[in-house]
């Protein structure tokens, strides 16, 4: 929460569920920012909410992600998404087959590169019913029952 992190290809991977919110997610160089392995039988993967996502000066080609393996999860809600995120959003890192299974989806996002009506086809914009799920963190860490935030 509240974080900052950059960094320059696939910075934030791997399989986990993990809830970014309120942190600005920067990137050093044109590339990706998620390359998420979730598993199949894994519901949510990563989650961005009320991030902003930045770039450093020249850099004007980031993809918010692409597959590291099939059923990759991601999901911006009500982020700001600077200029220099791709009007597609989402890369299927060159194969097609990912578009069947890769569950990427957004939300409510702002700024220059929020335009949901150029994003790829195979991604989700989601509804106001289906965003809400998000604000349960039991539901986003279903699997990690004994889980409890810590206070701020």
């Amino acid at each position: 929460m509240n974080c900052y992190i950059e960094g320059t290809t696939d910075f934030i991977f791997g399989p986990s569920t993990a809830f970014f919110e309120g942190c600005t997610i920067h990137s050093k160089s044109n590339s990706y920012v998620t390359a998420a392995s979730t598993p199949e039988d894994i519901e949510v993967g990563y989650v961005f909410k009320n991030c902003k996502l930045t770039a450093a000066p020249g850099i004007d080609k980031v993809y918010l992600g692409r597959p590291w393996r099939p059923y990759a999860a991601t999901v911006f809600i009500n982020c700001e998404l600077g200029k220099n995120i791709c009007p597609a959003g989402w890369n299927n890192w060159r194969n097609p087959e990912n578009e069947k299974t890769a569950r990427y989806a957004e939300y409510g996002g702002t700024g220059e590169g929020a335009d949901a009506a150029s994003r790829v086809k195979w991604a989700k914009q989601l509804t106001k019913k289906e965003v809400a799920k998000y604000d349960d963190l039991s539901f986003v860490f279903k699997l990690c029952s004994n889980w409890i935030p810590a206070e701020n």
